[in-house]
């Protein structure tokens, strides 16, 4: 079957245009020094030199990426859209891409002026930033809602509430446990730390924070591999992260007061995926639209995500009655 975009791309023009000028700014300004100052201190004035490519490619790279992740983002919010409501995050590569690219423009007219100072160029930065971002917002008021139609998996827990049951009569010990890994999120703790690294040998000699900056993201991605585990016990209910098993959450079972599917817009509600946050609760998750409300005594609630939320409430709320 044949993938369709459910957001227009063209929301996404903003970025590419800015992004495109400067390739082309870039372009007429060739040849570049083979040496320039490449890092600047709070005043402007040079304190490393090195490669103008490398800085220049740097720049590039990342804003394409921005709107590549962009574009991900913004499909998701339009997939979990139940009517049509201002998509705050499709600005997200609008102002970052500007500014980036914005630099990058006041960076190349340094490099053909006769003096190598280098302020932050706010003069740029703002103006590019603030129309890119007013074409970016007249276009996102312009986009149409488009209905998607999920698909919706409810599991047939009866089993494995007459299986718990027997275990709970029995006195049995009583482990589940289920994770949330999936495929991004591999990709995030080993092709991302890989690319890091090999960016950080490369730029080492004449960007030497950078590359330690580099380095200290990548190996703090790779404590990532293997997603987020959920344990339940008897006695607590444990949200575990990545291969060091690093716990995020651990609720006593004489805490728990309920715990029941409950189904969300992860960037609606809570801005991405991951460790979250929003007025009503506290969310661990990775993957998908429905987890497992959980609130305590104390009147706080947990969502934890789960590839089988009927399953989970169900081992819960069967431990907690």
């Amino acid at each position: 079957m044949r993938f369709k975009l459910i957001h227009p791309l063209w929301t996404h023009l903003p970025a590419i245009l800015v992004f495109l000028v400067t390739i082309v700014f870039t372009v007429m300004a060739l040849p570049l020094p083979d040496s320039a100052p490449v890092h600047f201190d709070i005043n402007g004035q040079p304190n490393g030199y090195g490669s103008p490519w490398i800085s220049t490619a740097i720049l590039l790279v990342l804003s394409l990426f921005f709107i590549i992740l962009s574009v991900v983002l913004d499909e998701l919010w339009a997939r979990q859209e139940t009517r049509k409501s201002f998509n705050w995050i499709s600005l997200f590569d609008e102002i970052t891409v500007s500014d980036l690219c914005a630099v990058q423009i006041a960076y190349i007219n340094m490099l053909a002026s006769s003096t190598y100072i280098f302020p932050f160029p706010w003069t740029t930065v703002l103006p590019v930033t603030a129309i890119i971002t007013a074409l970016a917002v007249a276009l996102e008021l312009r986009r149409p809602y488009r209905h998607y139609e999920q698909k919706l998996l409810i599991e047939d827990t009866c089993q494995i509430n007459d299986e718990l049951l027997k275990l709970k009569q029995s006195g049995q010990p009583l482990v589940y446990w289920e994770s949330q890994n999936p495929a991004y999120a591999g990709m995030l703790a080993v092709i991302m730390p890989a690319l890091l690294f090999i960016v950080a040998i490369v730029t080492w000699s004449e960007m030497a924070w950078l590359s330690i900056l580099m380095i200290l993201i990548g190996l703090g991605l790779t404590l990532t591999y293997g997603g987020f585990r959920t344990l339940v016990t008897r006695d607590s209910v444990t949200v575990k992260m990545g291969i060091l098993g690093i716990k995020l959450l651990r609720l006593k079972i004489s805490q728990i007061t309920s715990a029941e599917v409950h189904a969300f817009a992860p960037i609606k509600d809570f801005g991405g995926y991951g460790i979250r946050f929003n007025s009503e609760m506290q969310a661990y998750f990775l993957n998908g639209n429905r987890g497992v409300k959980v609130a305590t005594a104390e009147g706080k609630k947990y969502l934890i995500g789960s590839d089988h939320p009927e399953r989970l409430a169900a081992v819960i709320s069967a431990i907690v009655l």
